[in-house]
């Protein structure tokens, strides 16, 4: 910027007279300096990557899944479901028949596609103006779903925070986090689905090698016990596990591994956190032994939400790596994960928004869903 601005001042320098230089000379001169200020004041840096708005208008977005590489529907919390084309930057309604109320953090929130099927978790109206997070599985039949539901939290109370809600599949097994609803040290009681990890198959039947906790009271659906509002769950292709990230309070959320009868601790432990008035939870403690151990944490929170592996042609260099969506901190992260360990944390990008869902289709493209009552989605692209 420097060359552009000064090069012809010097070159018309030459054509004033020898009078008249010395002062010339002292006002580029000035000009040189105020430029430099303001060049290094405002480094002009080029991004390495960029979004590309897909569509915008989204009521509260809050899951994504891919049809094909150029179709996904999204799950809007207010209960619609639309199906955009990617290509064509448009979308359509798709009908469905489930009653889904917005209820504070609920609603209709997570999709999963596969084999012309669909999967949603929502919050159900139970009675008596109590709720619970349900799944509900039907065939995607052009514009229309008709569901049917597998699964219901149990019990369904009035408490309209925590749902949890995230959806993976692995082995032909359908796994769903639920959250606490509030209800804290519940989380450590295998009789209820509060801050759990279930475990059903694609059908909504039980398998027959789900952990039982050592309690005869314990729900057969339950697979991970103390947790208090995961959001985000994905299975890894590098080792066939499935991880999650958890919501910690004021401080301690985590990322952290799927674990056959394991407790995370809630809320015992607090991984590092306090709660929002300042208060200690349990003992203080950010971890204890016979609890499950997170890989990561954040203190202060950054309101983590979902996560997904990246494997593709893309971004090559990141094989392997976790993609992380924050909403309070309105990031999208990179995680350098091997071996157990996180070796490195990475900004990709920041203050677009609130970062619901990120997910990848088979190509290794990559994209976003920005949660607020005129939500979006996004393509990162690098620049």
């Amino acid at each position: 910027m420097i060359k552009i601005l000064v090069v012809p001042l010097l070159r018309n320098l030459f054509l004033i007279p020898n009078t008249n230089r010395l002062i010339m000379n002292k006002i580029i001169l000035f000009f040189i300096i105020q430029i430099s200020i303001f060049i290094f004041a405002n480094p002009i840096i080029a991004e390495e990557y960029r979004l590309l708005k897909i569509v915008d208008g989204l009521y509260k977005p809050w899951g994504l899944t891919f049809i094909d590489n150029e179709n996904a529907l999204i799950t809007l919390k207010s209960g619609e479901i639309v199906k955009v084309n990617i290509p064509d930057q448009d979308y359509q309604k798709i009908s469905h028949n489930l009653k889904i109320e917005e209820y504070g953090q609920g609603g209709l929130l997570d999709i999963l596609f596969k084999d012309n099927n669909v999967y949603v978790s929502y919050t159900e109206k139970r009675g008596n103006e109590k709720f619970s997070t349900s799944i509900a599985l039907g065939e995607l039949s052009g514009d229309n779903i008709v569901f049917d539901n597998i699964f219901q939290s149990e019990p369904p109370i009035k408490d309209n925070i925590h749902f949890g809600s995230r959806l993976t599949i692995k082995d032909n097994h359908l796994y769903a986090s639920i959250g606490e609803r509030r209800q804290g040290i519940a989380t450590q009681d295998p009789s209820n689905h509060f801050g759990k990890i279930i475990r059903i198959n694609l059908d909504g039947t039980i398998p027959l090698d789900n952990p039982n906790f050592d309690n005869p009271q314990s729900l057969p659906e339950v697979y991970q016990i103390g947790l208090r509002n995961p959001q985000g769950m994905a299975l890894s292709p590098v080792d066939n596990e499935i991880y999650i990230t958890n919501h910690g309070p004021k401080g301690g959320d985590f990322f952290g591994r799927v674990i056959r009868g394991g407790n995370y601790g809630w809320d015992d432990v607090a991984w590092g956190g306090i709660d929002y008035d300042g208060s200690i939870i349990g003992d203080g403690s950010a971890w204890k032994p016979g609890y499950d151990k997170p890989i990561y944490r954040w203190i202060p929170s950054i309101a983590v939400s979902n996560i997904v592996f990246y494997k593709g042609d893309e971004f090559k260099d990141w094989e392997g790596d976790v993609l992380l969506a924050s909403l309070k901190a309105q990031k999208l992260i990179k995680l350098e994960y091997q071996d157990g360990k996180v070796s490195n944390e990475k900004i990709i990008f920041d203050k677009k928004g609130r970062l619901r869902d990120v997910e990848i289709n088979n190509k290794g493209e990559i994209f976003v869903i920005i949660d607020d009552a005129n939500g979006s989605f996004w393509q990162l692209k690098k620049s």
